[in-house]
């Protein structure tokens, strides 16, 4: 293979993402809509989803295209892939009963969070929360409590592929500040987020080890402020996070 054939199949399989990203955002579209949207051909982007359709990573009803079941097998393939993760669901749902603040298991996955499980009873769902969907690490409670127990290369890469971006006024973007603070997480044995990564949103979170003592994800629970910050309560959610975090440890090392 030619470094232009290489080339030219890595962007056809671009074009596909985008496309299939597009259908996500658009939650369903005409041909028309996405060339219009990517600037492209119809014949080109109609190519494409031919080909996904093909494989029911989309499906078409009339002139109208949707995401297909191909992705939620995939998905579903992702979620399943360990024990521990399967594990995590119960204790997900377990964490919000305790607490009755949304809650989410979540792991590292090229860099970022990335949501497995969630739960937050009949509470409309924020639109951050869908499963699957990637948060920075340095920003969210989950992402720095899994900093804190992630090895120093480890961290060192991920901070060079996706630096410290400042999305509210609380965003760290200095990394000795972060170094510092992933200091007090191990010290005290869970992480805050006040307001970094989204305004007046603020959580909790705890890593998790598999029994080899390699991180396998993180757990936290979200709210507003009052609900997190309040004279005792940070503590005492910290306290229930930390106990969920110690038996589904305990659990997943006696499977």
């Amino acid at each position: 293979m030619t470094g232009t054939d290489e080339s030219r199949t890595l962007q056809t399989t671009a074009t596909s993402i985008e496309i299939l990203e597009l259908l996500e955002e658009f939650n369903g579209a005409r041909v028309s809509e996405i060339a219009e949207r990517m600037d492209r051909p119809k014949s080109t982007i109609h190519g494409h989803l031919a080909t996904l359709r093909e494989k029911e990573f989309v499906v078409k009803q009339g002139d109208f295209y949707a995401l297909g079941p191909e992705l939620l097998r995939l998905g579903n393939h992702v979620r399943t892939r360990e024990d521990g993760f399967v594990l995590a669901r119960e204790f997900t749902e377990r964490l919000f009963e305790e607490v009755g603040l949304r809650s989410i298991f979540a792991v590292e996955m090229g860099g970022k969070a990335v949501f497995v499980h969630t739960a937050s009873g009949n509470k409309m769902g924020w639109t951050h929360e869908r499963l699957g969907n990637r948060l920075y690490l340095h920003n969210t409670a989950v992402g720095k409590a899994i900093l804190a127990e992630l090895p120093a290369p480890r961290v060192d890469q991920i901070l060079d592929e996706w630096g410290l971006p400042e999305e509210t006024a609380n965003t760290i973007t200095d990394r000795e500040a972060l170094f510092a603070e992933l200091d007090e997480i191990r010290d005290q044995g869970y992480a805050v987020n006040n307001a970094e990564n989204f305004r007046e949103l603020h959580a909790i979170g705890v890593a998790a080890t598999r029994p080899s003592g390699d991180v396998i994800g993180g757990f936290s629970v979200t709210g507003p402020e009052h609900s997190i910050t309040d004279v005792g309560r940070e503590s005492q959610l910290a306290d229930a996070v930390k106990e969920i975090v110690n038996e589904f440890e305990l659990e997943l090392a006696l499977a």
